[in-house]
């Protein structure tokens, strides 16, 4: 039933796409202003709405250069103006220049911080590389201060929610990415991130902890590949967004994810999937609204 449901969420947001797409044409042929220069006339109150139409704008441009993002970083501005030729008050062309170009680095950001997600999960977990040992050892430390590792391989990880008693196995599908997530978690938002250890070790419906987190991983990397992160980039950024900003949807999503799986209450872990699958229905609806932002975003904006 989800599946279906998400199937029929995608063909409306694509008919949806197909309208706007038409409307813009008509816009342009009946007036003397080009695309960007209609869009930017646009009164938006949300930011990612303008945004996403300029993005499409570019992406259609008869210019390669805008159509492949290919202009240097730096001279957004200067490349905003040109795109703006029919704008003929100045200091309207100056505000317009300098709201493009920033919408310009927004959507160039977000196509790195593609590159440079993907280069993070390529690299595998190496036990004989030390940057990583020393990391996966901070890991501990920060989830169990108060309890030595009795040595490198044992069982007291399973206690963090590792499968086995070498963790490295479990970093296979989302390399050093999955681990400097988790760390991320324990380090950054602390309170979240023990609000959902002390749901994973809930004697009924407690799962794997990291393996969980290293599903996150997964399933956000996903997400941020099918653009779909970026009305929630493009609402709570007014600057590109980092690998920081990454692992901060990290945080909201594990923490959404445990509040959604305590929410459905599941009989025992084998339920994993299921509400998973799910979750990530409910998830993709809330990220397609041009108001997602997923640092305000409950669950009741999920369920």
């Amino acid at each position: 039933m989800e599946l279906l449901v998400n199937m029929v969420s995608n063909v409306v947001y694509s008919i949806h796409q197909m309208i706007v797409e038409g409307c813009l044409l008509l816009v342009n042929f009946f007036t003397k202003k080009n695309r960007i220069e209609r869009i930017m006339f646009q009164s938006n109150s949300v930011p990612s709405r303008k945004i996403l139409n300029i993005e499409q704008a570019l992406k259609s441009h008869k210019d390669e250069e805008f159509r492949d993002l290919a202009w240097s970083s730096g001279e957004e501005t200067c490349v905003a103006e040109k795109l703006l030729p029919g704008i003929e008050d100045q200091n309207q062309k100056i505000d317009f220049s300098k709201a493009l170009a920033q919408s310009m680095r927004q959507i160039k950001g977000y196509s790195k911080l593609c590159d440079h997600v993907e280069t993070r999960r390529l690299i595998p977990y190496d036990s004989n590389n030390d940057e990583h040992e020393k990391k996966l050892l901070k890991l501990w430390e920060l989830m169990k201060p108060d309890e030595p590792l009795n040595s490198r391989r044992s069982n007291q990880w399973q206690d963090i929610g590792f499968q086995g008693d070498d963790p490295a196995t479990d970093f296979r599908g989302m390399g050093v990415l999955g681990l400097e997530q988790l760390v991320f978690f324990i380090q950054y938002d602390y309170d979240n991130a023990l609000h959902c250890l002390k749901i994973s070790l809930h004697p009924r419906i407690g799962f794997p902890f990291a393996v969980c987190g290293i599903t996150v991983t997964a399933l956000i990397k996903e997400l941020l590949f099918e653009d779909l992160l970026k009305n929630h980039f493009y609402n709570s950024l007014k600057t590109p967004p980092t690998m920081d900003n990454f692992h901060q949807v990290y945080c909201r999503v594990f923490k959404l994810y445990c509040d959604f799986w305590n929410h459905e209450d599941p009989s025992s872990v084998m339920m994993f999937n299921l509400v998973k699958q799910k979750f990530t229905v409910h998830l993709v609806e809330y990220l397609r609204r041009d108001t997602a932002n997923l640092f305000e975003a409950t669950l009741e904006d999920i369920v």
